[in-house]
């Protein structure tokens, strides 16, 4: 038994699998005292631990995991998702839905009022195309309109919206954007990449209490799926502001790192107010934290804006950068020297080649020691740059979740030879690069034992199977989702794993994921979601079979 114990616990599991991820190693039962775990051991050693008031669980045989963590999850934005019309594929399966609700909304609101959709992707649709601005004109005639694609990078205004945003033919693309054009140079209405900051830039901004509003909700969510810690990869400071007035109230149920968003006109910008506050990667809490600061490098591989070596079959055909290679290396140089760690979103080959290549610079210029910069996606990801990310000590934050949702997508846009370094996290785990996995929640379906299955299987929504040569085991799989997930944190001696003085997030499981066949995993439920020693989500009692 391991064991640090000077008073009785507060609480003890017996009787279960406990997957403790401490090299693997299973044990039978745990002791909790406050917000830690104090004894990991068998059932008899554990059970000699309790006392009149401790509280004893019997796990019956279930399988108890560390907390799962989400290395890139957007809380804020799916919360945000409660106002607006969720456009996501499936279940909308043609744009007459789409345009349905866009009229039911708009029929409800006052005239000049903004109407707005998000997670629409034109290729999920029966018609396979974008909406038009004509058609979202005769939906909404008196008011604007806009809808966010599924990954962010993609925007469409019907006319209203053109004109109170002010887009006209003589409207410059702004850089790492596009204002797409009909034959006359007349906007389309289609917006492409930070070209969505003009529009953005003239919307009302959600309130803070329409942002913990649907935080609620999302924080619901994250429980019953098990996600104990994400980490928000664009935190505004309406976000921190929402996530701050949460824990006043009593909201402890997710720990929260953030990664800053920067400034889509000035990049360098929110870099600048961090250093004057005198900032620093860490700042913070066990419930929330200052992680990094979010650089938007290239674009997205479904919509075709990644930025590629070789050309994609649609959209910008190698892509656009959002940041340029430039300015993502002076902000990261910066960065560095006051002790800020970035996150740089890096969907193709050659815009994690450019993320490389700032934190190059910024390492030999400003050495400091275990800095662990993030590459956010690290999606097309070939050996040139597992190597580079190996000799860097760089931290990949892989979106495993695409694998499933938008998995067709990207195998229809890079095609089969590059899709076998989609996400390559056998090569990554021999090499010993340490990745974290995580879905872009609310962009792909945000329940970790879906990306799990995704991890083990490596199949697309409708069945394509790729790159199967990079396919890890359930037990690695689990890993990446806690103590690598905790180590892109750099928390791992605090939470990823149950041992003895590390925080006691755990989640029990309706059946045993290591013995499970691999197409029954994405229907694993969790039973139970414990944080910080205490129930934030109940499926049913464990006393109940």
């Amino acid at each position: 038994m391991t064991v640090d114990v000077r008073v009785a616990p507060d609480r003890v599991f017996l009787n279960g699998k406990i997957v403790t991820m401490d090299y693997e190693s299973i044990a039978e039962a745990l002791a909790v005292k406050g917000e830690r775990i104090i004894g990991v051991g068998s059932t008899e050693d554990i059970s000699s631990l309790i006392g009149v008031e401790t509280e004893v669980v019997d796990l019956r045989g279930r399988t108890v995991l560390p907390g799962f963590i989400d290395t890139h999850s957007h809380p804020g934005v799916a919360a945000t998702t409660f106002l607006q019309i969720n456009c996501i594929s499936p279940p909308t399966r043609c744009i007459r839905e789409i345009l349905e609700k866009v009229a039911e909304v708009a029929n409800r609101a006052e005239p000049g009022e903004w109407v707005r959709g998000i997670n629409y992707n034109q290729l999920k649709l029966k018609e396979k195309r974008h909406i038009t601005k004509e058609e979202l004109d005769n939906a909404a005639p008196d008011n604007p309109v806009l809808i966010t694609r599924l990954t962010g990078h993609m925007y469409i205004l019907n006319s209203k919206a053109i004109e109170v945003v002010g887009l006209s033919r003589d409207t410059l693309d702004p850089p790492g954007g596009r204002v797409e054009r009909d034959g006359n140079c007349e906007p389309t209405g289609l917006l492409h990449g930070n070209a969505g900051g003009i529009a953005l830039s003239k919307i009302p901004q959600f309130t803070v209490e329409e942002i913990k509003w649907g935080l609620k909700k999302v924080f619901d969510q994250y429980s019953e799926w098990g996600v104990t810690t994400v980490h928000d990869p664009g935190t505004t400071a309406l976000d921190l502001q929402a996530y701050q007035q949460l824990l006043q109230e009593g909201e402890y149920r997710v720990r929260v790192q953030t990664m800053m968003r920067t400034h889509r006109e000035h990049p360098i910008k929110t870099l600048d107010e961090m250093v004057a506050l005198g900032i620093q990667s860490g700042f913070g809490d066990d419930w929330l934290k200052i992680m990094s600061l979010k650089i938007m490098g290239d674009g997205t591989g479904s919509g075709g804006t990644a930025g590629v070596y070789e050309p994609q079959s649609r959209g910008d055909t190698l892509g656009l950068y959002m940041t340029s290679p430039d300015e993502m290396k002076e902000i990261t140089v910066r960065a560095q020297k006051h002790g800020i760690r970035v996150s740089i979103h890096s969907i193709g080959d050659m815009a994690i080649d450019a993320a490389l290549d700032a934190v190059k610079e910024a390492q030999r210029l400003h050495p400091q020691p275990d800095m662990r910069h993030r590459i956010e996606h690290n999606s097309i990801c070939t050996p040139r740059q597992l190597e580079r990310i190996k000799e860097l000590g760089v931290s990949p934050a892989s979106s495993i979740g695409y694998m499933g949702s938008i998995g067709d997508d990207y195998w229809e846009n890079f095609g089969e030879k590059r899709m076998r370094w989609c996400h390559p996290h056998k090569t990554m785990q021999e090499m010993g690069i340490i990745a974290g996995g995580n879905c872009d929640y609310p962009i792909t379906d945000g329940n970790p034992m879906v990306q799990i299955y995704q991890a083990v299987a490596r199949k697309t929504r409708t069945g394509l199977e790729y790159g199967q040569m990079e396919a890890i085991s359930v037990m690695d799989a689990i890993r990446v989702y806690t103590w690598n997930g905790a180590y892109l944190g750099k928390e791992e001696h605090n939470k990823g794993s149950i041992e003895p003085g590390k925080l006691a997030d755990l989640i029990v499981l309706d059946r045993d994921i290591l013995e499970t066949p691999v197409e029954e995993l994405p229907d694993i439920k969790v039973l139970l979601t414990v944080v910080g020693g205490k129930n934030v989500y109940e499926r049913r009692p464990l006393s109940l079979s």
